[in-house]
Formats: structure tokens, C-alpha cells, sequence
């Protein structure tokens, strides 16, 4: 597994490298001129339009985050939920951040069947997908199921990542170098997030390793009993969503991720507090009862504070 997982991080870098060469240091956009003349201009029919719409649907934010939620509950093992959302939100973040490094515009408006928002490169859908259903592929080879669906899945994926890559360059909303950059960097996200989890399991025993799996293991926890957190992270996860369609700027973003922090590190603190005191004085006491009311009151604020200075940056984005 280590090798072919550091033979194919080393091709899929290299060939990252090679097109952001020649397309942002030579200016050679020949691949892309080809693909706009074949597909866009000379290559479409209403028939063919509402097949690579159907296909490019399995990529969508909709689909990722339905999938998302389906998968997590159904894997039974916290350990395996951590692991799983950790691919995704990883995958999901490092897409939208190479975006904004690069600023590469999409193709003409002319060109797109339909509505994209954001920079072009890399194909956040290409880079995203991979990722995503390769590390389910993963999962599937992990677990008990029988032979033959491993093998069908592992022989039906790259049709489908192919088919959603070229979706996106039919569709006139990604250029080809665009689709290909993600291919690329969705290869070694979820190559080296599986060497790391597999490291990572081996090493379980070592301190280091350990505080990390139970900080993990809290963090669940805690969005697993308390409605509170639930709440919240549902929340951010909308605000994730909006900021991503307004287009909110680097400095907002950091704003949002700053108060994400914050106040969900309160409640987890708040949860901690409510149970050591529950563990010190299991009967009524004021005091007792004093010190949880403080703690909650202090998320409250923070929450409150989040929730005005999140109004302030999107209210101004939808014209209220």
C-alpha cells in the first residue's frame, strides 16, 4: 500500500506541477482551446446536455454533503466517523484554498449551460469527488463486503470521475487543464490521508498520538450528546455554505473561521465543566448549579456576539 500510495502521489504532483507550468508560467493553453472546440462549441445536444447535468449532479454540494451525512451514520465506530469527516472537511477546505491562490477566471459566460460562482482552478467538483469516493472506494476494500463489489466499485469509479470531469468542461464552467489539476491533487489528498490514517492507527499507542485520537474522540462526543453542539456546527456549516456562493472576502473568512473556533470551544469547555461538576456534586447544590449556569451563560455570549458579527458580513451581500 505505501508504495503504490507514494508512486501515485508522485505522478499526480508531477503532472500538477507540469500544468500549473504551462499554463500559468508559458501561458500554453492549447489543451483547453481543443476541448472548448470540440465539446463546447462543436460537441453538444439537448440530449447529451441532460446526461452530463445528471452525471455532474453526483459532484454538487447537495450530493457531497447528503452523502456525507449518510456515510457518517453509517459507520458504527466513532473512530471511523472522525476519519471520514476529517477527509471531507479537508478536502473541501484545501480546494477553496488553492482557488484563491491561483485566481484563474472561468470561462466565458457564453460558454457556461450553467451557473458557477468562484475561480476556475482547480475544478473544486474534480479535486472534491476524487477525494471523496476514493476514500470510500477505501472503505469499501477496508471492510467485510464481498469480493465482487469491491471489484465493481473500484471498476465503475474512474468512469464516474471521468464522466464528472468532463461534465464540467462540457457544461462550459471549467477549462480542461482545470479538471485535470483537480484530478491531480484529489489523487494525493486521499493517498496521503490514507498513509496518514494508517500511520496513525499503527502509532495509537504513542502518547502524542493518543491525546490527539481522545481530543478527537471529545469533539465527537460532544457532537454526539449535546444538542447545543449539533446546533452549532449546523450553523457553520451553513455559514460554510454562504460564504462559498456570496464569494465573502479572505479577511471575512478568517473572521468566520476565527468565531467557528471560539465558540465551539466554548461549548465543548461548558460540556466539560457541566460534567466534572455533575462528578462533584451529584446532589443539588447552588453552588453547584451557580457554576454551569456561569458556563452556559458564557457560550451564550460568545454565540450571541458570533451571530451579530456573521449579520454584519452577510446582510450587506443579500442587500439588507
Amino acid at each position: 500500500m505505501k508504495k503504490v500510495a507514494f508512486l501515485g502521489t508522485l505522478f499526480a504532483s508531477v503532472f500538477f506541477l507540469i500544468i500549473v507550468h504551462q499554463v500559468f508560467i508559458l501561458g500554453n493553453e492549447t489543451i483547453d482551446s481543443y476541448f472548448i472546440e470540440q465539446v463546447v462549441l462543436n460537441g453538444r445536444s439537448e440530449s447529451l446536455t441532460i446526461l452530463w447535468k445528471a452525471i455532474t449532479s453526483f459532484s454538487s454540494v447537495i450530493a457531497i454533503v447528503l452523502l456525507t451525512l449518510v456515510f457518517f451514520f453509517l459507520f458504527s465506530k466513532r473512530k471511523e466517523k472522525m476519519y471520514f469527516l476529517g477527509n471531507v472537511a479537508g478536502i473541501v477546505f484545501l480546494s477553496q484554498l488553492l482557488k484563491f491562490c491561483f485566481h484563474r477566471s472561468r470561462p466565458l459566460l457564453a460558454y457556461q449551460l450553467v451557473k458557477e460562482s468562484g475561480y476556475s482552478f482547480p475544478s473544486g467538483h474534480a479535486m472534491v469527488s476524487t477525494a471523496f469516493y476514493g476514500y470510500l472506494l477505501y472503505c469499501l476494500w477496508k471492510s467485510s463486503a464481498p469480493k465482487i463489489l469491491k471489484w465493481l466499485g473500484s471498476t465503475l469509479l474512474p468512469f464516474l470521475l471521468l464522466g464528472i470531469g468532463f461534465s464540467r468542461v462540457y457544461l462550459g464552467v471549467h477549462y480542461a487543464t482545470d479538471v485535470l489539476a483537480g484530478f491531480c491533487l484529489g489523487v494525493v489528498f486521499v493517498l496521503s490521508y490514507i498513509c496518514f490514517k494508517e500511520k496513525d492507527l499503527k502509532k495509537e499507542k504513542k502518547r502524542l498520538s493518543r491525546s490527539f485520537h481522545y481530543a478527537g474522540e471529545g469533539i465527537v462526543s460532544a457532537f454526539l450528546s449535546e444538542r447545543n453542539m449539533q446546533i452549532h456546527v449546523t450553523i457553520m456549516f451553513l455559514v460554510i455554505f454562504f460564504g462559498i456562493y456570496f464569494q465573502i472576502s479572505l479577511p471575512e473568512w478568517i473572521t468566520c473561521l476565527l468565531l467557528f473556533g471560539v465558540v465551539i470551544s466554548s461549548e465543548i469547555m461548558n460540556t466539560a465543566i457541566e460534567t466534572v461538576v455533575d462528578i462533584a456534586m451529584p446532589e443539588k447544590n447552588p453552588k453547584a448549579k451557580l457554576a454551569k449556569d456561569l458556563s452556559a451563560g458564557g457560550v451564550l455570549v460568545l454565540a450571541v456576539v458570533a451571530a451579530i458579527i456573521g449579520l454584519l458580513i452577510f446582510l450587506p451581500k443579500i442587500g439588507l
